[in-house]
């Protein structure tokens, strides 16, 4: 699930960067120039988000960090360390550093930066902590930025309203955004995406149909991959309960390589009626 977010919340940058990068530099005047590569070699981690932009008529690095929980191998202020001082180094102008978290408890300690000084040497790191739930949700959806749309179920409802007529706001108000079906599919996969990550699945399979997402490339590519991935998943499992397990785990890794769905239905039917592990590890190969 933790891919799925991290696709869909780059989709959405990728999509809607100007809404984006305006939402989290609180600015208007935000020129995305460049989506910049997030491969950083001599790190040992990559970013989510890296742009290139003009504001308020200077050129800087935007980076985000889009984070569902607490960053718990690594803090974030020392992974934010790393990522600044690699950026500033590489581009050599100001860097913008921000941390989105998605779930409600997550970056509450998060002290947004790390400093010290000792006689002549000093550094001080910081970067903005944005947590979604205390943004006031109604105000983004007044905003008419699609981009911000999924997130919104994750942001603070209006004082007395319950939440699933809160999530039925943020829905209501990206099917009427001016915006054409697969934009509007894409927005309304997101709120799913985000949605379920403090909602229910039957709240959310509800208020969004999955024929009103059906539209949404991004949708269409994670129901073959979940497809792909069960249909690999059962082939393995009829394999196993017939034939010995290391017969079955040396043909694991050439089976989880296929990604033809229609070769993979094949091969599961197969697995259900071969006599013996040679037979379909035959038919694998063909």
């Amino acid at each position: 699930m933790a891919q799925d977010y991290d696709n869909i919340g780059k989709k959405l940058w990728a999509d809607h960067a100007e809404d984006l990068s305006r939402f989290v530099l609180d600015a208007d005047n935000v020129e995305v120039l460049a989506d910049l590569g997030t491969e950083q070699q001599i790190i040992e981690r990559e970013t989510d988000i890296i742009k290139q932009i003009r504001i308020n008529g200077h050129e800087a690095i935007l980076h985000v960090e889009l984070q569902l929980r607490d960053s718990t191998d690594t803090p974030m202020w020392a992974r934010n360390a790393q990522y600044q001082g690699y950026l500033v180094g590489k581009y050599q102008m100001p860097v913008y550093s921000n941390v989105i978290y998605f779930h409600p408890n997550a970056g509450r300690n998060d002290p947004g930066g790390y400093t010290y000084s000792w006689g002549d040497y000093e550094h001080t790191n910081r970067y903005k902590v944005i947590r979604l739930i205390e943004i006031d949700g109604q105000a983004i959806l007044e905003m008419q930025a699609p981009g911000l749309l999924p997130f919104t179920p994750l942001m603070k409802p209006p004082a007395g309203m319950d939440l699933e007529r809160w999530v039925q706001a943020c829905v209501d108000v990206t099917r009427a955004a001016p915006i054409d079906q697969e934009t509007q599919a894409d927005l309304l996969y997101g709120i799913s995406v985000f949605g379920g990550i403090v909602y229910n699945a039957e709240l959310l399979e509800r208020l969004i149909p999955e024929v009103l997402m059906q539209e949404s490339k991004t949708y269409q590519r994670q129901m073959e991959r979940a497809a792909r991935e069960n249909t690999i998943e059962n082939t393995l499992a009829l394999l196993e309960d017939q034939f010995q397990a290391e017969a079955v785990n040396a043909l694991t890794p050439e089976l989880r390589s296929i990604n033809d769905l229609q070769k993979l239905k094949q091969l599961l039917v197969a697995a259900a009626r071969v006599q013996n592990i040679e037979a379909f590890e035959q038919m694998l190969h063909e």
